[in-house]
């Protein structure tokens, strides 16, 4: 087991706007519930500057990880409203300071009251900035290696943070030239060569200079509450300087820093990177994570000091420029003898400084002089937005995960609930509220069901008895198997000849294994389908086959909160094309693509569609829809409709019913109904692993925030 080093947490900050560059008017996304509560996902200043915070991460490779995660899912929340994220830290276009939406803290008064303050004080346009917070702090394993190598270093971790600020304010002009991204303002003649963010005039910076000890935390403590009490500040969250320490609420108060020890430092002066989607990329976390380490090693009486500010109005000259060079080649060493595995990004640095025209300032005025500064921003916006919609199934770099998965760690994220994927292959996750933790394999395992419950539904033979004794209706059904003498097995088909029948193995899944016959069965016909079940299974059931469509209910907690119509698998005509062309056509669109769907094209498809007088030479005319296969499942292509407004509510009690009888808490039950206005139903199937996808994210239709529900049930969110 590799060991912990240091923790890192990223905060981002970013102005919803719309498509034209104008900052939002929109009330802040429902689909990420209280913004008060939510640990990934909140605002800062006013309604539409969002901030998205990562959890503490071991390393800057997971915190990527997370941050890309939580930025996928805002993204893709904000496409369904026509909204982006403004990939630059100085401002969109603002409205009028009279339509300026200023945030609705519901019950926390304070906040609105702290909000209006910062208002008076400073203006609206200074506070709708945005940037990245970079969060740190040592392991011990970390600390106590550094202590054991290198001379100089304080006994006490807060000494040793303390150091590390008074360092980092001689040579926070080094990470200038990581961060530096803001040359240019939206409507404003002012530039600069790095960051207009971090200058005098123009950047985010406190009325007047705010005056903070940084000899140890009792002088910091002590500096700052005399800014308090000359009124020149309200509270230690309005000192903005380039780095803080910090307690571990995000609302600190000097108080809970005097009795504890520091939790982490946080870096404040980062512009947004506007080239990367998450506003920050792993290589800018890694140099940072450097950087500070470097500051704790550093003799500070021997460390020149360069006013951080004056570089990022001024950029670098030629001896800051070969001090930046040195300063990165002695990382090298420190990074082998820590073990911190950032070499590869030391030497891309190091080779950047050495070209000209490298900055992500300079690379802004590229944009900036080919189509302007606001479309080129907004066409990053929409680069981001697009990736992002790309990924809307998905968690980047799992492929194993299966899809249901995927979504449910999308709706953890939604609601600011950390995960850990434990076994990939298995899909076996670890869900944090910061309270409580749960885990759940496949989306629909969990400790709220019993040990039994998955062996029941996969056995159908048994599933069926058990809904006959609870009088559930259910298609009648023969009993197969392969030790049975030819004899008795030949008998029972031989009574069935005539008949329309569904053959399928006993306990598969996904639609496998099974041949609808819904004309009047041959022996062969009945013959070659019994030996097909047969390959998947030992044991073959042959069950009468029901006229209707399939239906799957989703009940959790003893609830149906979706329905969905299981369209079998189909083609439409545009008069032109082939059912082959079709079929590829359909397979490339974004919604298979995203949701992995596939198309099985097999011989049962094609004796299917031979049986309509059909082959995938046919071209249908145009809106003319052309059935493929006779099982509806998603995984053979089939297409999920959500039906739940039109379903009667008769239906849904029977599947809450049936899952009350098993004591199911997530489950999928599969109906065939012929007609809304009868009563009549065939119970086919439960399903323990439901595969909450074809509900959450149906092919037409409103689909039903499946994965919340499961959260909810586990007690890791609040209703």
């Amino acid at each position: 087991m590799e060991e912990d080093l240091y923790n890192i947490g990223i905060e981002r900050e970013g102005l919803r706007c719309d498509e034209e560059g104008k900052l939002s008017q929109k009330l802040h996304p429902e689909a990420f519930a209280d913004r008060m509560k939510n640990n990934f996902i909140t605002t800062d200043w006013g309604e539409a500057q969002l901030e998205l915070r990562t959890p503490a991460c071991k390393d800057t490779k997971e915190c990527y990880e997370k941050l890309n995660e939580i930025t996928n899912v805002v993204l893709c929340e904000l496409n369904n409203r026509n909204e982006l994220i403004w990939p630059y830290s100085m401002q969109c276009i603002l409205p009028k300071e009279e339509d300026f939406p200023w945030g609705d803290y519901g019950d926390f008064e304070d906040e609105h009251e702290y909000e209006m303050y910062l208002y008076k004080k400073y203006g609206y346009k200074m506070h709708c900035m945005s940037g990245i917070h970079v969060n740190f702090n040592f392991t011990d394993i970390l600390f106590d290696r550094i202590k054991k190598k290198y001379g100089g270093i304080p006994e006490k971790i807060d000494d040793a943070y303390f150091k590390i600020m008074r360092v980092f304010m001689k040579k926070a002009w080094i990470l200038m030239y990581v961060f530096g991204a803001t040359p240019l303002q939206l409507g404003e003649d002012v530039t600069s060569k790095l960051s207009l963010r971090n200058t005098e005039k123009s950047g985010f910076t406190n009325t007047r200079k705010i005056e903070v000890d940084l000899l140890n935390k009792e002088e910091y403590i002590k500096s700052i509450r005399k800014s308090i009490e000359d009124k020149q500040i309200r509270t230690a969250k309005e000192v903005y300087e380039p780095i803080r320490a910090k307690s571990k609420h995000k609302n600190f108060t000097l108080k809970e820093l005097e009795v504890g020890t520091i939790n982490h430092i946080e870096v404040r002066l980062c512009d947004i990177n506007p080239f990367d989607k998450c506003g920050i990329n792993k290589e800018q976390m890694d140099i940072t994570v450097m950087f500070l380490i470097k500051c704790l090693l550093e003799d500070e009486d021997k460390v020149k000091e360069y006013y951080y500010k004056d570089v990022a109005r001024e950029g670098l000259d030629e001896i800051k420029k070969q001090e930046l060079i040195e300063e990165l080649k002695s990382y090298k060493e420190i990074n082998e003898e820590l073990g911190l595995d950032f070499e590869e990004t030391i030497e891309k640095y190091l080779n950047n400084v050495m070209t000209d025209g490298n900055t992500l300032a300079e690379d802004v005025l590229k944009i900036a002089d080919k189509d302007g500064l606001l479309k080129g921003i907004l066409n990053l916006a929409n680069k981001y937005s697009k990736e992002a919609e790309e990924m809307r199934y998905k968690i980047t770099g799992y492929p194993e995960l299966e899809a249901s998965t995927h979504i449910l760690i999308k709706d953890a994220i939604s609601r600011g609930i950390n995960y850990r994927i434990i076994n990939e292959k298995k899909s076996f996750v670890e869900f944090d509220n910061g309270k409580i933790k749960e885990c759940v394999i496949q989306a629909s395992k969990t400790s709220k069901d019993s040990y039994i419950y998955p062996f029941i539904t996969d056995d159908k033979m048994y599933t069926k008895r058990i809904m006959i004794e609870n009088g559930i209706d259910t298609p009648k059904c023969t009993y197969l198997n392969n030790k049975m003498s030819k004899e008795k097995m030949k008998r029972i088909i031989k009574s069935l000849v005539g008949k329309k029948v569904v053959v399928k193995p006993r306990s598969t899944n996904y639609g496998d294994g099974i041949t609808i016959l819904d004309n009047q069965v041959s022996e062969k016909e009945l013959t070659t389908a019994i030996d097909y079940a047969f390959t998947f299974d030992t044991d073959v059931l042959i069950e009468e086959y029901v006229k209707g469509n399939e239906y799957r209910f989703l009940v959790i907690d003893g609830k149906c909160i979706h329905v969905a119509w299981r369209r079998r698998t189909s083609v439409v005509g545009d008069g032109v094309s082939t059912i082959k062309q079709l079929i590829a056509e359909k397979t490339k669109s974004p919604a298979f693509v995203r949701l992995d769907r596939k198309i099985v094209v097999n011989q049962l498809m094609l004796d299917y569609l031979a049986e309509q007088g059909y082959s995938l030479d046919y071209v249908p005319a145009k809106d003319e829809r052309i059935f493929l296969h006779k099982v509806s499942n998603v995984s053979k292509g089939g297409e999920p409709i959500a039906v739940f407004e039109e379903m009667p509510d008769y239906f849904k009690k029977i599947a809450e019913k049936l899952v009350k009888i098993y004591n199911a808490k997530i489950c999928g039950v599969d109906i065939i109904i012929d007609d809304f206005n009868s009563t009549d139903y065939k119970v086919i199937e439960l399903n323990d692993n439901p595969g909450i996808l074809v509900n959450e994210c149906p092919a037409e239709g409103k689909g039903v925030k499946a994965g919340i529900a499961i959260l909810k049930l586990l007690n890791l969110i609040e209703d």
